[in-house]
């Protein structure tokens, strides 16, 4: 029987879809790592992922300089979990 991980990655690559898949788990990967590695008293979120970065947005300056500060630690974190390098470069906003 063939591994479902293996039909997925077909048929995600036949359609297209490839790329809106990986934005969307980066995103999410950021959501269920930020309270680990930023703190709960941190208020941000990610707000998109093409080309290898990662935009995050920050409620302010401070936070804003938090992220920029333990961006070497999001980018390990995440492309860890995903299994290869997809980040390669976060941006902040405000």
């Amino acid at each position: 029987m063939e591994h479902i991980k293996k039909q997925l990655d077909i048929n995600l690559n036949k359609k297209g879809l490839r790329k809106i898949t990986e934005a969307s788990y980066v995103c999410y990967l950021f959501k269920d790592l930020k309270e680990k590695i930023l703190g709960e008293e941190v208020d941000c979120e990610a707000t998109s992922f093409k080309r290898g970065v990662l935009k995050i947005k920050a409620v302010n300056s401070v936070v804003a300089s938090e992220i920029r500060f333990k961006a070497l630690k999001i980018k390990d974190e995440i492309n860890k979990k995903i299994g290869r390098k997809v980040i390669f470069k976060i941006d902040t906003q405000v």
